[in-house]
């Protein structure tokens, strides 16, 4: 059986914040992390959108008040989902096939549960790959 999702280190390069959290507050939460994105959640812990610099710099750059506006206002929607028990081999071909923005892991309860990073996809497409080598 191959790897899966769950074999990953999800926790990093990402923090979480509230879709009714302002801009402001995102921007901070940006910054307290070395590289990534925020990952926007309901209050069920669900995924509602991304928000990274690109949006940050946007909304910036269109007059939004960050104190005021909401990062559910301003938030990427152009994300894919993929459950922990996903197979390594067969994310990374959806991935490819769909180029989106970013990809977020879910638990069986359709929870968020790690970011799956461009770091994460080039350690899945190692394994992977080390997988085949060795005709597992």
């Amino acid at each position: 059986m191959g790897k899966t999702v769950s074999s990953l280190k999800l926790d990093d390069e990402h923090t979480t914040i509230g879709g009714n959290d302002s801009l402001q507050e995102g921007a901070k939460r940006l910054l307290s992390i070395t590289g990534g994105i925020l990952i926007v959640l309901n209050d069920d812990n669900n995924v509602q959108g991304v928000i990274g610099h690109k949006q940050l710099i946007k909304a910036l750059s269109e007059g939004v008040d960050a104190s005021s506006a909401l990062c559910h206002e301003h938030m990427e929607m152009d994300f894919m989902l993929v459950h922990l028990t996903d197979e390594l081999k067969s994310v990374l071909e959806n991935v490819k096939l769909r180029s989106p923005q970013a990809v977020v892991a879910v638990d069986e309860n359709e929870e968020f549960a790690g970011y799956f990073s461009p770091g994460d996809y080039q350690d899945a497409v190692n394994l992977v790959s080390n997988l085949q080598d060795l005709k597992l």
